[in-house]
């Protein structure tokens, strides 16, 4: 009996080639390969150890293993109804036909569950009486998941025989070319036979099926097919000898699909010293010396390493030497570097890039949401300098997914948390996060819920046996403490205790229950005093206050950041201090304004205009105006690297606080001497913030001011307010800023209202409470509890879906402002020059990526909250940009021609327009 051949496995898109499409032996053969390969090329050595240990083989035994598995996913294709639906053989074949269970059999993914553990219990996986949790009952699983989504697992009594019930998976001449598929398979592997007593860890079973469903992708891909079926056609691959051949055929084949994909694995350069691997930094500081002095020796191993250091202290370049170090000790060829917002990973991607070229020269990817609007060329992404050429693939750039399985990627925090929620595919997502270093940056930045799905994505890390690096400037101790003990749960370790100084660093090995800590404390090259001014300040009487602290950089020189809590606070602050200087005839003061309601040509603009004015000085680019002022919101927290002699902010929590006062004197005295310059006298010795307090009428402060609605928790914004009240001297950074902070959020804090500070802390911790129980309904298990019985729970939500996929940042909208003439035509700018596109220029009316981001360019993020479901006619874009996903949470906003200008009508109680300065402008209707 030989293996026949008119089974087929692929059809979709080869018919214009071969009518009879590409046999599923050589699709099979062709998916082991490529397994083979991609163990060989893609995977780290940590993933061998990971996969191997797990399956109780060697790294030679479980690689054959997992090509043996990767080669039979599809069998659930050489069933009746499946080759019924593409023309392959049947009755008139000799081959055997049922009605029972054919809806069940077609799905092929749920054939090749119930299918495959019966095949390896032939194979000698054990005995076929009792397959429940059996390796071969697992692989079932792995398999039924291979387009993305893990099924329930299969009724024990149909284990040993799914016939039994299933009819229509087809017996006689079925069984028989199943069995000689897998025959073939096996002689192309050559696998052990696993023992039925073995018992695989459920947390591993995702990252196999990622690989298998990567290894189904690449040879998956048309040309590949067609080139075969060009080629090679007719294919007489109808024994084991056959497929040793073919295998053979294929193999550089399958290694040109990796390089084509940007796939293989590069190689780090050798360990080096941290002056060599920063030439720009001169002296490394202490926090940074004492990494590179002792980690080394300390981190042997995977483990976690948590770092908290003031803003400026150079912890991006201590985590990116630590990363290096790790990925030599730990068998990690890969770099995620996780941050908070779009703005801060854009623009660390530039510096892990450059970094990169000399250190970890992997393909890389920018991962957020709006990601593509970075993609520069049609083909990839230039990077600047003269290494290689680390620009991701196409196959790379296809979504974040597939970009996630790059080697490199500098992306949003939530593109790692989603491996932690149900979603389907999430095995590609555990596939391209096992292999890699993590680096958590501001991990201080997320709310409960969030927090919640980071600790989920702690104890993955730490069963994968993944390194971790976690960075913060403000994160308090009991917060600290909770990372690192997330990650020694997933280990296997138990809870520890933190002590040590900040700055600091603690280091815990995955293998070990000691904590490791830096041996001697760790003093900062910046050390400062903080000065903390409060000011009371009404709605009337703020724009005084905030005058008062200008002056002496009005009277003088100087620049200052005035940092408010809402765009429209930004809006009216802006102007009204545009309509003072102009009064007093400041009109030499340049003014800049900076928020999120600008569209996104204008906020590139204006962030471009504040590096320039307020960067760092000894950038041949910065030219520091003689006085300048930036009113912003809380973007400039930490995604611009910027330097102001005096920051005047709204009250926010004490945290938040400390990362803006950060920006007071931000660059220290060498290189402003380096540059030439100095600081304005009344500027020159230590840094300033000036804090104004939102005060009622009659004096008291007021936490909870209606216009700021539920930006900060009244309970925080009262601490802060209380603890800086009684602060009698500057604060000493860094090292009574560890205290300060502890002080605040303290359950014993000493209150000047205690009644009033009962009622907020109580809502606070509601409302945490509840964040997190959220969490908890979306969240998959913790990897210990992952099973053979529940490993379909990883893909499968039983919340509702809106939470999953929203419930990370807000819930914003992006409104495209237009501008209509008389005959009810729709422009992109008041002059009435561009005309919004109705359609893309591609096949079907599609937009190209240039047409979508430059239309892109004109949005503007708004709180969609409190909108209706389904937009109102004037709102609702074009027909044809609903087809586009990069377009579809897009919504118009018409401004319409009267004589003294635009107007627009309300929409969900708000009245909105474009301000060419101020952005979208919202008023209650």
């Amino acid at each position: 009996m030989v293996i026949d051949t008119r089974i087929r496995g692929k059809l979709r898109g080869l018919e214009d080639v071969s009518p009879d499409g590409y046999p599923l032996i050589c699709h099979l053969i062709d998916t082991a390969v490529v397994a083979e390969v991609l163990w060989d090329s893609y995977l780290s050595r940590s993933q061998h150890r990971l996969i191997s240990r797990a399956l109780g083989l060697s790294e030679v035994e479980a690689r054959a293993t997992v090509a043996l598995w990767a080669g039979l996913h599809d069998i659930g294709k050489a069933v009746p109804p499946w080759q019924g639906m593409i023309g392959g053989p049947g009755a008139k074949e000799g081959y055997a036909t049922s009605s029972e269970g054919e809806d069940t059999a077609r799905r092929h993914d749920t054939g090749s569950q119930l299918l495959i553990p019966p095949l390896l219990a032939e194979l000698g996986y054990g005995t076929v009486r009792d397959l429940r949790g059996t390796p071969a009952a697992f692989a079932g699983i792995a398999l039924g998941g291979h387009h993305g989504s893990f099924q329930a697992p299969t009724n024990p009594r149909l284990l040993p025989c799914p016939l039994t019930a299933y009819r229509a998976l087809g017996d006689g001449l079925w069984s028989v070319q199943r069995t000689l598929i897998m025959q073939a398979i096996d002689a192309v592997t050559s696998p052990p036979r696993l023992a039925a007593d073995i018992r695989i860890p459920g947390f591993v079973m995702p990252v196999i099926t990622g690989l298998i469903m990567l290894a189904d992708w690449l040879v998956s891909q048309e040309h590949h097919l067609i080139g075969l079926l060009r080629q090679a056609a007719p294919f007489d691959v109808t024994s084991p000898q056959a497929a040793l051949a073919w295998a053979k055929k294929v193999r550089p084949l399958c290694e040109d699909l990796l390089d084509e994909a940007g796939l293989t694995a590069p190689t780090p350069a050798a360990p080096a010293p941290f002056d060599d691997m920063f030439p720009h930094i001169d002296t490394p500081n202490p926090l940074q010396t004492s990494i590179a002095t002792h980690l080394p020796d300390l981190a042997t191993g995977p483990g976690i390493l948590l770092i908290t250091a003031p803003p400026g202290d150079g912890k991006t370049e201590t985590a990116l030497y630590a990363a290096h170090h790790l990925a030599h000790t730990c068998g990690t060829h890969g770099l995620y570097v996780a941050l908070p917002t779009q703005a801060t990973a854009n623009q660390m991607d530039g510096r892990v890039r450059t970094w990169a070229e000399s250190h970890l020269p992997a393909r890389s990817t920018l991962l957020h949401g709006a990601a593509w609007m970075h993609d520069d060329t049609p083909d990839a992404r230039v990077i600047t300098g003269h290494g290689p050429d680390l620009s991701a693939t196409r196959w790379l750039r296809i979504n974040n997914l597939r970009g996630l399985l790059a080697h490199l990627n500098v992306g949003t925090i939530d593109q790692a948390l989603l491996s932690v929620l149900p979603l389907h595919r999430n095995p590609l997502r555990h596939l391209g996060l096992s292999g890699k270093t993590l680096v958590i940056d501001e991990a201080h930045a997320y709310d409960a819920f969030t927090q919640a799905l980071l600790l989920r994505l702690l104890q993955w890390c730490g069963a994968w046996k993944t390194p971790v690096i976690v960075m913060s400037a403000t994160l308090t101790g009991t917060t600290g403490a909770a990372l690192v003990n997330a990650y020694r749960k997933g280990a296997g370790q138990q809870t520890a205790t933190l002590d040590g100084a900040y700055p600091g660093w603690w280091w815990s090995p995955a293998d070990t229950e000691t904590i490791q800590t830096a041996p001697e404390p760790v003093r900062s090259s910046r050390e400062r005093t903080l000065t903390v001014t409060r000011r009371a300040a009404t709605t009337s009487t703020a724009l005084l206050a905030i005058h008062r602290e200008l002056a002496p950089l009005l009277n003088d020189q100087g620049c200052a950041a005035v940092i408010c809590t809402t765009v429209t606070e930004a809006q009216t602050t802006y102007s009204q201090i545009a309509e003072t200087l102009k009064a007093e005839q400041h009109t030499d003061t340049d003014l800049h304004l900076l928020h999120a309601r600008l569209p996104q040509w204008q906020r590139a603009d204006y962030t471009a205009r504040a590096e320039t004015a307020f960067g760092r000085v000894d950038k041949p680019t910065t030219r520091r105006p003689r006085r300048g002022i930036i009113v912003a919101t809380q973007v400039i927290e930490q995604s611009l690297d910027l330097d102001f002699d005096l920051i005047i902010s709204w009250l926010a929590p004490f945290e938040l606080l400390m990362q803006r006062a950060g920006r007071a004197h931000r660059h220290g005295p060498d290189i402003w001497k380096k540059a030439g310059l100095t600081r304005p006298t009344w500027a020159n010795t230590n840094p300033r913030i000036t804090v104004l307090v939102p005060t009622h009428t009659n004096a008291t402060p007021d936490y909870a001011p209606p216009r700021w609605g539920e930006v900060y928790q009244p309970s925080a914004l009262q601490r802060t307010d209380e603890l800086i009240t009684r602060l009698t001297t500057p604060i000493g950074i860094p090292h009574t800023l560890q205290p300060l902070l502890e002080e605040c959020y303290d359950p014993a804090f000493t209150s000047t209202s205690p009644e009033t500070l009962a009622k907020t802390d109580a809502a606070r911790l509601g409302d945490d409470a509840a964040r997190r129980a959220l969490a908890n309904l979306a969240l998959i298990p913790t990897p210990t509890r992952v099973s053979y019985s529940n490993l379909h729970r990883l893909t499968e939500s039983t919340t509702d879906p809106d939470l999953i996929t929203t419930r990370l940042g807000a819930d914003a909208l992006q409104l495209i402002p237009t501008f209509l003439d008389h005959a009810g035509n729709h422009y992109l700018d008041p002059e009435r020059t561009t005309r919004l596109p109705q359609h893309g220029s591609a096949t079907g009316g599609r937009f190209t990526k240039k047409q979508a981001r430059d239309l892109m360019r004109y949005a503007v993020p708004v709180n969609a909250t409190g909108w209706p479901e389904r937009l109102p006619d004037e709102n609702r874009p074009p027909a044809a940009w609903e087809r586009d996903p990069r377009l579809a949470r897009l919504a118009v906003l018409p401004h319409h021609p009267t004589a003294g200008g635009w107007s627009t009508l309300p929409i969900a109680g708000r009245r909105m327009h474009l301000d060419p300065t101020l952005g979208i402008v919202t008023q209650r209707a």
